[in-house]
């Protein structure tokens, strides 16, 4: 998004997003799109696009392994994921 002709747009009309329960973005990088930045600023539930991601790969590491990690463990891989 940086740089590009939508960087600092929201995807979705400002009215639309007042009106929202809850927002769930899907762009992964940045995690703080301009929409999630708005969300946020209105006291909206939010979903990232990282937090997704994150889900998506907990979801394939049960698949390949069978293994359900705890809390601590997936919060511990997703901070290691976006440091690195």
């Amino acid at each position: 998004m940086a740089g590009g002709p939508e960087e600092g747009h929201y995807a979705f009309p400002e009215p639309m997003i007042e009106r929202a329960l809850a927002v769930m973005d899907v762009v992964a990088v940045p995690a703080e799109t301009p929409l999630v930045h708005a969300a946020r600023q209105l006291g909206k539930s939010v979903v990232t696009g990282a937090q997704i991601v994150a889900l998506q790969a907990l979801e394939q590491f049960v698949l390949y392994t069978g293994q359900h990690p705890d809390a601590e463990l997936f919060a511990a891989a997703t901070a290691h994921a976006r440091a690195g």
